[in-house]
């Protein structure tokens, strides 16, 4: 039977390989939609993870919680950076990265 604390860990190691293969998609592939889908995923998952982490720190551990909403806003500057590059590559890219970070830097915030 499962408790918790397993259901914790599944959880966050799901959040984790969804994350690696939409970051290994969103930089690996060569067709332009897939790229754009795969970003629009880590946007997505940094964005949840950024309410996990509010969830998690909230009352408690105050610092926390505001280096977990700056990663949100790091998922949204990314987005409006993406949504105003009108084709530009190097912004795409520049984008695609602010994305990664802010994925990655919230799963170390929120999980671990």
């Amino acid at each position: 039977m499962l408790n918790s604390l397993d259901l914790l860990v599944i959880v966050s190691l799901a959040l984790a390989v969804a994350s690696l293969l939409a970051l290994s998609l969103m930089f690996l592939a060569r067709n332009r939609r897939v790229k754009k889908v795969n970003f629009y995923i880590v946007v997505a998952l940094g964005l949840y993870i950024c309410s996990i982490s509010l969830r998690i720190f909230w009352p408690m551990f105050f610092l926390q919680s505001v280096v977990g909403a700056a990663f949100g806003v790091m998922s949204l500057a990314s987005l409006a950076l993406e949504r105003m590059s009108k084709n530009d590559e190097k912004k795409f890219r520049l984008a695609r990265l602010l994305a990664a970070a802010a994925l990655v830097l919230g799963i170390l915030n929120a999980l671990y």
